[in-house]
């Protein structure tokens, strides 16, 4: 078997650096997209009730209750204070039937079985959601010095490739880097809005009503709402929601026909990523779509680029809202 060549020979050194400059730019491309061109940060759930973790954390609660049974107690007794004529008071304990099972069966059941692994769950639950929250905040800078770090490797370390098998290690490592960064920072770019494909009809169409499928179909006409007064860029706003103060950002695909979003309650912390649609009509209003948990938000926008009145639904709940334009 012919034995591999030196790395250390000038074209395969070559070679090292050309590897180190293609992850390189793969690599600030990706730098690029995760600090200027996307929201890849995240917020905790601060509704214990409605997370994943309700469950597991409630089982604990329930275990932690068992192996300190002797330190929970929630029974009581009730007292009745009888006054005589002469003034003479007694207290007397209250045998009735409904006051002895309430203090005996219904506040121990209650309080062992529910108040008991509640607190032990929110005990544990909000302090991990702050640490979610902080590492969400953060989570792009801490993702971009990784980056930066593998960048500064790849020049740093080039050297270590220089002889034989190692060089081929290099470049296998090279590739895998190149490929990554480079869809990582596409997907950023162009993202699939978690799989969610909703409809996009052209800013130019109106759906005619009544008649049969063909006259159904969107036909040609003017749009002069507010999907047609967005930019095709990034659009940002700041607004209310129900008292909440909220920043929304709208990006507009001109070429794509295709709408993007971000919500973010500015009290609490909670981020949506949202897709959009433009509805087909003349006055071509959006709505845009995202998930909060296991909530399902549906925002309703009409208005112009400057300022936008409509609603937030998530079930049963609807809120007023208004953005302006920053």
């Amino acid at each position: 078997m012919k034995e591999l060549p030196e790395f250390s020979q000038q074209n395969y050194k070559i070679a090292g650096y050309v590897v180190s400059t293609v992850v390189t730019c793969s690599g600030v491309y990706f730098l690029y997209q995760i600090l200027f061109n996307s929201d890849i940060s995240f917020s905790a759930n601060w509704n214990m009730f409605d997370s994943i973790l309700m469950w597991p954390l409630y089982i604990i609660g329930l275990l932690v209750m068992f192996m300190n049974w002797n330190l929970f107690s929630f029974s009581y007794d009730t007292y009745d204070k009888i006054t005589y004529n002469d003034g003479h008071t007694i207290v007397k304990r209250n045998w009735d039937f409904i006051e002895w099972i309430l203090g005996h069966v219904i506040a121990p059941i209650f309080g062992r079985f529910f108040l008991v692994p509640i607190i032990v769950a929110a005990l544990i639950y909000y302090p991990l959601m702050c640490i979610v929250h902080l590492v969400g905040a953060i989570f792009p800078y801490i993702l971009a010095l990784i980056v930066v770090g593998i960048i500064f490797v790849s020049w740093k370390f080039t050297s270590w490739f220089q002889f034989r098998y190692h060089s081929w290690l290099l470049v296998l490592v090279g590739i895998v880097l190149t490929i990554s960064f480079s869809w990582s920072g596409y997907v950023l770019g162009n993202p699939n809005n978690g799989g969610c494909n909703f409809p996009h009809p052209s800013s130019d169409t109106i759906k005619v009503e009544g008649g049969d499928d063909e006259s159904n179909q969107f036909a040609k006409g003017p749009c002069i709402g507010l999907y047609s007064s967005l930019p095709n860029d990034t659009t940002k706003y700041k607004g209310d929601l129900e008292g909440f103060p909220i920043e929304f950002t709208i990006i507009k695909d001109g070429k794509t026909r295709s709408l993007k979003g971000t919500y973010k309650n500015v009290k609490n912390g909670t981020i949506m990523q949202l897709s959009g649609e433009s509805l087909p009509s003349m006055d071509c209003d959006i709505n845009f779509f995202g998930k909060d948990g296991n909530a399902k938000w549906t925002f309703y926008l009409t208005g112009d680029v400057d300022e936008i009145t409509g609603t937030a639904k998530s079930g049963d709940t609807e809120l007023e809202l208004t953005l302006q334009r920053k």
